[in-house]
């Protein structure tokens, strides 16, 4: 009556998804990532001269007026006029340029600004693809290690139902009681069990994998070339971190802003001299008044002086705040230095730690296959009991899922590594085998 649920969820033949597609597919998808790409896109835009008002201004005017109205007029001449219904029309054009030719660096400063932004912004960009990344490999590698449990379960719920047939056949023949056959049966009852639990969380898991990287289906499987282990050398990566660690870089430009902001304010303590130009066309006729018409046309240009001598002491006080976001970005520089490198520290710790584990893990599971095998031998001869053998497969079963979580710990230690590292790839290339 439990042979339905043997074998109940076998894997079926599937398309096998790589590591590298699932990342490029999710690189695709990730609407986080697409969100950093368009403010990327922004900051770049942005980030020009014109933005920074370094560059001229040209400006093109135009009108014209029309008036019609009753006109009493008195000259000094003691003529008097009286038109009714006057019409007057005036035209203008002209077209104009400006250029700040001095404003304390002010120009600069937000030029620079602007540059920040823009590297700030592609670096966000960089960490958002980062974690995507990361986030990808560590779920593959979860749906890998549940495909393991899957034929781990598989291969105990065969071995129980081999077990349950002999009991059962031997109880048939009389060869043995009915406690080893009931014993047998609550051994395939509960491997049973075990099997579809380990099935649907797989099914989930590969259902929320499929939805994150943008795959409308889920059928498909992972291979599990990633679970192997050897030992790597992390000696460098504390300089890796300090040269190409996102969150540090994105640091340290909040400094060089803080920096340049303070720069700005100190601009205020400089006076800004303009120069403009001109070449424009006025021109007005009549109906009433000493003169019916007229026309101007020509240059004009100067210089303009700026000097701001009192401001409430506000220019003061955004100097002196100007001055407080200096020492606060370097300290919050320090601080994310430090809490990165300890980071790595512990990430270190934990991978080398996670690397012994799997070794003996390893082994651990080696012996107990060795020990399941003998114990079904002994148990064909009659020489072991149904309890010595439910406890030699258990060990074995636990043993061997113990071999894959140590090695999934593994993976993950050496994926926050990597991305303290800075050592995940733009393109979303990574090595994604534990060496």
């Amino acid at each position: 009556m439990f042979a339905m649920l043997v074998f109940a969820g076998q894997v079926n033949a599937q398309e096998v998804l790589p590591l590298d597609q699932a990342i490029a597919s999710a690189l695709e998808h990730n609407h986080a990532l697409k969100i950093a790409r368009y403010s990327a896109e922004q900051a770049a835009n942005s980030a020009t001269l014109g933005n920074a008002g370094a560059l001229p201004s040209v400006n093109a005017t135009a009108g014209t007026n029309l008036s019609q109205q009753n006109s009493n007029l008195e000259f000094a001449t003691g003529q008097t006029q009286d038109v009714e219904g006057a019409q007057s029309l005036s035209q203008n054009a002209s077209l104009g340029v400006s250029q700040v030719l001095f404003a304390g660096g002010r120009l600069q400063s937000a030029y620079q600004l602007l540059k920040r932004a823009k590297s700030a912004a592609s670096l966000a960009e960089v960490q958002a693809l980062e974690n995507t990344v990361a986030t990808v490999w560590s779920q593959y590698m979860a749906l890998a290690l549940l495909q393991r449990s899957i034929a781990t379960a598989e291969e105990l719920l065969d071995i129980s139902k081999q077990r349950y047939d002999r009991a059962l056949q031997l109880h048939e023949l009389g060869g043995s009681n009915a406690t080893e056959r009931l014993a047998a049966e609550v051994s395939l009852n509960r491997d049973s069990v075990s099997y579809l639990d380990v099935r649907t969380q797989y099914e989930a898991a590969r259902n929320t994998f499929a939805a994150y990287i943008g795959l409308e289906s889920a059928d498909f499987s992972v291979t599990d070339e990633g679970l192997t282990f050897a030992k790597k050398d992390y000696s460098g990566a504390m300089e890796k971190l300090s040269a190409d660690n996102t969150a540090l870089k994105l640091a340290r430009i909040s400094l060089e802003t803080a920096q340049i902001q303070r720069k700005l304010q100190q601009a205020t303590l400089f006076p800004s001299l303009s120069a403009q130009a001109s070449y424009g066309l006025n021109q007005s006729q009549a109906e009433a008044g000493f003169l019916t018409s007229s026309q101007q046309v020509g240059l004009n240009a100067g210089v303009s002086l700026q000097y701001n001598l009192f401001s409430g002491f506000q220019s003061k006080t955004q100097r002196q705040n100007a001055q407080i976001e200096v020492l606060k970005a370097e300290e919050q520089l320090a601080q994310t230095t430090e809490m990165l490198e300890n980071t790595l520290e512990n990430a270190i710790a934990v991978y080398d730690n996670a690397i012994k584990v799997a070794g003996i893990e390893w082994n651990n599971a080696e012996v107990a296959k060795q020990r399941m095998d003998k114990m079904m031998e002994l148990s064909d001869l009659g020489r072991a009991s149904s309890l010595e053998v439910r406890e030699a497969q258990l060990a074995w079963s636990n043993a061997e899922n113990g071999k894959y979580n140590a090695l999934f710990r593994t993976i993950n230690a050496q994926i926050a590594i990597h991305q303290l590292m800075g050592s995940i790839e733009s393109d979303g290339a990574i090595n994604h085998t534990v060496e």
